[in-house]
């Protein structure tokens, strides 16, 4: 019983995510899957046998889910061994805000909390479990995958809080032993409800919810800079080691595309200019470095169709410079992608005398590595202004 506590989750044993592995997805019929539930009770009784029957007593939990179909929050009783406990999952609830509430007064919850948002802890479990299945469009076999969105939970406003009628008992026998353990506070909080079209009511043990904050200025400041003529410069995670070379990358860059809200928490939508990948990241999560226009990025473009055609050439290069290009591959596909110019290599097929041209390059799209980019597949090239110190702080 000692794994059992509030707050935990668990699940049925049929359930397909491990203790520890929650990014197992679900093929064949997803709709069988019990959810995630939280432990809102503990009972744990000292007597080993019931005196009327003989039978020996099992320990049991109450736990909470959201149901889907029915709209609304559902507790059930469960013997522990018909359970297994899954491991928490990354979350951005602050769920740490409410382990020690039962130390405050009634009247501090209250002014503390009321009309703030909450949700079920197991939310983002419901919110990132996925189903895969077998789709034949066009003739052709394919496993596609989409979001498995049963059992989510609504964001909810507390409306109040009351002291729960339930209370913990301590074991007669065993010293600061819990025989029932429950939550001391209850939150009532409020949702719409789409069955109903209207709004429902409910109370909540503490121990079954998160809290969800976000910056709204952080929020607003993000939004602003929704722009395709202005870029912002982010610390990177991983330095990137430019391969023979003394020299790292620092900072990358990016343009926020649009501003996401993922059922309870912000998400910005941003283009990376090395991977050359749409990305989401958590808004909370993006550190803004600086913010730059797109004209004191990106200098002179080749071809340049002036007076004079100024075409793609070793001319145009300049050693430790970067440049943004876009390159056609030997399958004919087109990448754009970041460089640091390092020096030319030409050289003369001795068999038909064929010239040959290369730009020997780190490529930011590769991690840094050395490349060779045939000069004649370099569709395009775009000087990138002060590029050492944009990128590696220098």
């Amino acid at each position: 019983m000692s794994n059992f506590s509030l707050g935990n989750f668990v699940s049925l044993k049929n359930h397909p995510y491990l203790s520890d592995t929650h990014s197992i997805k679900i093929a064949s019929n997803p709709n069988v899957t019990p959810p995630i539930m939280v432990i809102v009770e503990t009972l744990n009784k000292d007597e080993e046998h019931n005196t009327s029957n003989g039978r020996k007593y099992e320990n049991q939990v109450k736990c909470i889910y959201y149901s889907h179909k029915e709209g609304k929050f559902v507790d059930r009783w469960f013997k522990i061994n018909e359970l297994k406990l899954i491991g928490g999952c990354n979350t951005n609830l602050n769920i740490d805000t409410f382990i020690d509430i039962d130390k405050y007064d009634l009247e501090y919850i209250k002014d503390t909390f009321s009309t703030n948002l909450v949700c079920l802890k197991s939310v983002d479990f419901e919110l990132n479990k996925k189903k895969v299945f077998l789709d034949n469009t066009d003739g052709k076999r394919s496993n596609k995958e989409n979001h498995h969105l049963d059992f989510l939970p609504p964001v909810m406003t507390i409306i109040d809080v009351v002291k729960n009628k339930e209370e913990v008992k301590y074991s007669q026998k065993v010293e600061n032993k819990k025989e029932k353990d429950c939550s001391k506070y209850l939150f009532k909080c409020k949702w719409y409800n789409p069955h109903t079209t209207s709004y429902s009511e409910d109370l909540f043990p503490v121990c079954a919810l998160g809290l969800i904050s976000f910056d709204e200025e952080d929020i607003r400041i993000k939004n602003n800079l929704i722009s395709e003529d202005i870029f912002i410069t982010l610390n990177l995670s991983q330095k990137i080691e430019l391969e023979s070379s003394k020299q790292t990358v620092i900072n990358k860059l990016i343009s926020i595309k649009e501003i996401i809200y993922n059922h309870y928490y912000y998400e910005v939508g941003y283009f990376d200019l090395f991977s050359n990948q749409y990305l989401n990241v958590e808004l909370n999560k993006l550190s803004i470095v600086s913010t730059i226009e797109k004209k004191k990025i990106f200098g002179k473009k080749y071809p340049e169709y002036d007076k004079n055609i100024t075409p793609v050439s070793f001319k145009i290069f300049s050693e430790g410079a970067y440049y943004q290009i876009k390159y056609l591959d030997k399958l004919n596909r087109v990448t754009t992608r970041i460089i640091k110019y390092i020096e030319k290599s030409e050289w003369t097929d001795k068999d038909d005398e064929t010239d040959h041209k290369f730009l020997v390059a780190n490529c930011l799209l590769r991690n840094g590595k050395i490349r060779h980019f045939n000069l004649d597949r370099i569709i395009e090239v775009k000087e990138i202004l002060g590029g050492s110190t944009l990128f590696e702080g220098a």
